[in-house]
C-alpha cells in the first residue's frame, strides 16, 4: 500500500537521525556535517519524488538503496572500489544487513558483496568486533544536522513532474509504431533483419535489477514484477497473471487463448527441467489495436546482455528484468505495442521470435519460432 504524501514528512522526521548517522559513516568524515547532510538531502529528494510508488512495507529498503546509490554516484575506477567496500561494511556491520540482503539492495551479485566485505574488512584490520566498535564510536560523535524538508519536498515534486513529462513524451512515441520501428532500424545499422554486423555486433540492451515484488511500469496500463518463484504481470485485460519457473511450457495456454490472431511458434516443447536454456513469448492485448509482448528466460549461466524480439521484419530490443545475484532466469518485455495485424502476419512465419544473446554476442536461447 503506498504512503500518502503527508506520510513523507513524518517518515523523514523520524528517520533523519539514523539517515544522517549512516551518511556520516559512509562519507568517512563524522566531523564534517556538510557532505553527509548533502547526501541525505539528495536521498530524500529522490524518495520524495517516488513516495507515492514506494510500498509501505519496503520504505526502509528503498531509502537505504537511494542513500548508497547517491553515495556511489559519479565514482569511477579505484575511487569506486574503496567507496563500494565502505558501503558494504557500513550496511553489514552498522545497519546489520546480511550479505544476501545487501546484494538485493544494491543489485550486485552475492559474490561481489562477499568479496568487497572480505577485502574491506582486511583493510580495516580483519576484526569484525573492532570495526563495529569503531562505527559505534564514530556514530556517537555525530550531531544530526537539520535538513530543510520543505525544500526537499518542493524539489521532489519538481523531479516528479519532470519525470512524468519524459514518460508522456515516450508514450507519445510508443503510439506511433512506425517512428519506433524506424528508430530501431537506424540503431541496427539500417538493416531490417539485423544481418549487418552479425551476432558479434550485438550491443548491450537495457537490463534492470529489481527487488522481489518491485513493480515496474512496462508500458501504460501494464506492470511487471518478479518474485523468487517466477514472473508476474498485470494488464488492463487480465490482472495478476503468473508464470512460474517450474511450469513446463506455456505454449498451449497462449495458443488456445489467442488462436484467432496468433499461432505460437513451432509447437515444440522444452521442459523447464531439461537444463536447456529456454525463453518464452506471451502476447497480451492492451486494447483492440495493440498487444504487449513479454516472456521469461531461464537456464542461463549468466544474465543476458541483450534480448531481441522479431515481429515480421522489425527487430525490437527488449528490456530485461532480473533479481540480484545472477539467478540464470529473468523476464524480458518489449515496449513497442504490436498490432493484431502484425502479430497475425508474423505467426505465418512462426513468429514473433525472441533471441537471448550473451555478452559475446552469441545467441544462447531462442523461442517463439521454428529453429
Amino acid at each position: 500500500m503506498p504512503h500518502s504524501p503527508d506520510d513523507f514528512t513524518a517518515y523523514a522526521h523520524a528517520s533523519l537521525p539514523q539517515l544522517v548517522t549512516t551518511a556520516h559513516l559512509l562519507t568517512g568524515n563524522p566531523g564534517d556535517r556538510r557532505e553527509a547532510t548533502e547526501l541525505v538531502r539528495r536521498t530524500l529528494v529522490r524518495v520524495s519524488a517516488r513516495w507515492h510508488r514506494i510500498p509501505r512495507a519496503d520504505v526502509d529498503f528503498y531509502v537505504r538503496r537511494f542513500l548508497v546509490k547517491e553515495y556511489l554516484r559519479g565514482a569511477r575506477g579505484r575511487s569506486h572500489r574503496p567507496k563500494a567496500q565502505r558501503a558494504v561494511l557500513v550496511l553489514l556491520h552498522w545497519e546489520g544487513l546480511r550479505e544476501a540482503e545487501i546484494a538485493q539492495l544494491l543489485g550486485w551479485s552475492a559474490g561481489a558483496v562477499k568479496s568487497r566485505a572480505r577485502r574491506g574488512l582486511a583493510l580495516c584490520g580483519g576484526d569484525e568486533e573492532r570495526l563495529r566498535g569503531a562505527f559505534a564510536e564514530a556514530a556517537a560523535g555525530v550531531v544530526p544536522s537539520s535538513v530543510p524538508l520543505d525544500a526537499v519536498e518542493q524539489r521532489g515534486r519538481a523531479l516528479r513532474r519532470r519525470r512524468r513529462g519524459v514518460v508522456a513524451a515516450a508514450c507519445g512515441l510508443l503510439l506511433v509504431p512506425g517512428v519506433v520501428f524506424g528508430a530501431d532500424r537506424f540503431m541496427n545499422g539500417g538493416s531490417p533483419d539485423g544481418s549487418e554486423g552479425g551476432e558479434a555486433a550485438v550491443a548491450q540492451g537495457p537490463i534492470r535489477i529489481v527487488a522481489p515484488g518491485e513493480r515496474v511500469d512496462a508500458v501504460p496500463g501494464v506492470q511487471v514484477w518478479l518474485t523468487t518463484d517466477g514472473k508476474h504481470w498485470s494488464t488492463p485485460e487480465a490482472p495478476n497473471q503468473f508464470l512460474g519457473l517450474t511450469d513446463a511450457s506455456d505454449e498451449d495456454t497462449y495458443r488456445n487463448k489467442y488462436q484467432d490472431t496468433y499461432q505460437y511458434g513451432s509447437g515444440k516443447k522444452v521442459s523447464a527441467e531439461s537444463g536447456k536454456p529456454t525463453v518464452s513469448v506471451q502476447p497480451d492485448p492492451l486494447n483492440n489495436t495493440s498487444y504487449f509482448l513479454s516472456g521469461l528466460y531461464r537456464g542461463l549461466s549468466a544474465d543476458p546482455a541483450r534480448v531481441e524480439v522479431t515481429v515480421e521484419d522489425h527487430r525490437i530490443t527488449g528490456t530485461v528484468l532480473t533479481l540480484a545475484g545472477s539467478p540464470g532466469w529473468g523476464v524480458w518485455y518489449a515496449r513497442t505495442p504490436v498490432t493484431p495485424q502484425e502479430l497475425k502476419s508474423s505467426s505465418v512465419d512462426g513468429g514473433p521470435t525472441v533471441t537471448v544473446y550473451d555478452a559475446a554476442g552469441k545467441a544462447v536461447a531462442r523461442g517463439g519460432a521454428a529453429e
